[in-house]
């Protein structure tokens, strides 16, 4: 019994640790975002899918089905105002 507790033990502690390793990276992101004035650089966002509540906008917005079945997700997202 107290084998699985050293053990569970030694999981919480590597699991705290883990957690303030994270931390420091967040907290240095956000002092490159003060320092800066500017957020870090990331990866641009991929439009992959028109979602129904996009299609049912595109739709109030005059778009036929067959119109918005050929948009590509960026496309759409474009006319959404979501690009």
């Amino acid at each position: 019994m107290a084998g699985i507790d050293d053990h569970r033990r030694l999981h919480l502690d590597q699991a705290a640790a883990e957690e303030g390793v994270l931390d420091g990276v967040g907290d240095a992101g956000d002092a490159e975002l003060h320092a800066n004035g500017t957020a870090p650089a990331t990866s641009p966002a991929v439009s992959l899918m028109i979602t129904n509540r996009q299609r049912a906008a595109l739709r109030a917005l005059g778009f036929s089905e067959e119109t918005i079945r050929q948009m590509t997700p960026a496309e759409a997202h474009g006319k959404l105002g979501l690009a």
